[in-house]
Parts: C-alpha cells; sequence; structure tokens
C-alpha cells in the first residue's frame, strides 16, 4: 500500500506541475507577443523558447531527481527520502530500515529479510532499538504471540536471542480482539515515539548532504533556463530599440 501511494503521489504531482508549465509557457508566449513587435528579427524564434522553457525546467526537475535517487542509493547507501521502504546503513555495514508502518528491521551484509520475525542476518518487527559494543539490543513485536519481546543480536556471530517477553498471550494475532488492537497501537506509538526507537537511531545516521546536491540542482538549472530567456529577451528588446 506504501508503495502504491508513493507512486499515486507521484503521478498527481507529475499531472499539477505538467499543468503548472502549461500555464507558464501560455502566458510567456502572450506576454513576448504583446511586447514584441511582430516584424521583429528573431521573434517567432523567441516565440518558440518561450514555448519550451518551461517545459525543459520541468525535464530538468525529472532529471535531477532521477540524479537523487542513485546519489542516495550509490553513494549515501540509503532510500532517497521518498521510498515506501525507507532504509539508512550504519557505520558497521547493517541496513536499518522499515518495511511499512512500523515494521523496523536490521539486516546484515549480504543478507535479507525474510517472513518470520528473525532469521539468518536478520531481525524485524523491531520497536526500539540501540547499538552497544557489537549487540543490537532492543525490543520487537510478534505478531504470532502478540506480544513484546526483548531481543539481544551479536553482530559477530549472527546469533539472535530473546532474553524475556512482556505480555506474551497464547493466541494468534486477531485484529477484532481489542487486548490485541490496543497491543497493536501501544507498539505502534513506541515505534514512533519513544526515545529509544529505531525511528531515532535511524535519524541519526541518515546523510542530509543528498538533499543539498538536489537544492543545488534544481536552483542551478532553473536559474540556467530563466537567464537563457532572459538573455533571449533582453537581446530582441534591443534590436527593437536599435531599430
Amino acid at each position: 500500500m506504501a508503495g502504491f501511494a508513493i507512486v499515486m503521489t507521484i503521478l498527481i504531482d507529475g499531472f499539477f506541475a505538467i499543468v503548472i508549465a502549461t500555464i507558464i509557457s501560455i502566458t510567456l508566449v502572450l506576454l513576448a507577443r504583446k511586447r514584441l513587435p511582430q516584424e521583429v528579427q528573431g521573434r517567432r524564434a523567441f516565440l518558440t523558447i518561450c514555448g519550451f522553457a518551461p517545459f525543459a525546467g520541468l525535464i530538468w526537475l525529472v532529471a535531477v531527481l532521477i540524479i537523487h535517487v542513485e546519489v542516495s542509493n550509490k553513494l549515501a547507501h540509503q532510500d532517497c527520502g521518498f521510498s515506501p521502504d525507507p532504509y539508512v546503513t550504519l557505520p558497521n555495514g547493517y541496513i536499518l530500515g522499515s518495511h511499512n508502518t512500523y515494521d523496523g528491521y536490521i539486516v546484515a551484509p549480504g543478507y535479507q529479510t525474510d517472513v518470520p520475525v528473525s532469521g539468518p542476518g536478520y531481525v524485524r518487527s523491531i520497536i526500539d532499538l540501540r547499538l552497544s559494543n557489537g549487540f543490537f539490543i532492543g525490543t520487537q513485536f510478534d505478531f504470532k504471540t502478540s506480544s513484546v519481546s526483548s531481543f539481544v543480536f551479536d553482530t559477530r556471530t549472527r546469533v539472535f536471542q530473546v532474553s524475556d517477553t512482556e505480555g506474551a498471550t497464547s493466541h494468534a494475532f486477531q485484529s477484532a480482539d481489542k487486548n490485541d488492537v490496543d497491543r497493536w497501537a501501544a507498539a505502534e506509538t513506541s515505534a514512533h515515539d519513544d526515545a529509544t526507537s529505531y525511528w531515532v537511531m535511524y535519524a541519526q545516521y541518515r546523510h542530509h548532504w543528498p538533499n543539498y546536491i538536489l537544492i543545488a540542482l534544481i536552483l542551478g538549472g532553473e536559474s540556467t533556463i530563466a537567464c537563457w530567456l532572459w538573455a533571449h529577451w533582453t537581446s530582441i528588446r534591443k534590436r527593437t530599440v536599435l531599430r
């Protein structure tokens, strides 16, 4: 569902961006026609430039977003910021991310997460998390038992151990059961708001420099297009004065 929501957001934003570019294009063409005499040399070419410039800016914006994705994934080793699977890479090479609402996970280099809440090289359904002396220590929500358990994961041996269980139940999670719903809500709140939430570690190791590069590329490219348009306008206006 998260992936579908992001796709829909991109499509809707893209639609409005095209509409805005079209409005700007029409406005520039009408303005140029009104301000520039018809017989001035270069007027027709400039009208074409006015019509194309907003779409050139839109194309540049798309290109920059693609560059941003590549920079984030390949150089910063993290998601681009609008992914259904946000993740960062920790200094020890482990990936810390979230599959959906609060299905936090850690996964060792070369491994992948699977259906169980824990397996070779990974732990899922994380709520709280901290890293100390090569050990991941935290809590996780077990959907099968509708319980919150504390765990320790040794990054050197990749051994996973559950140290204790809080409020364990003997039945599988049933969304209609009020107690289960309460546990789910409490765990979800904890996963986002706790001072030891895995989101705290996620924010700690997330790089911000890809965003600065994104902003610089957007401003640089759009400014270049605007200056290019202004230079042509100034050139034609000079011809009008000389005439």
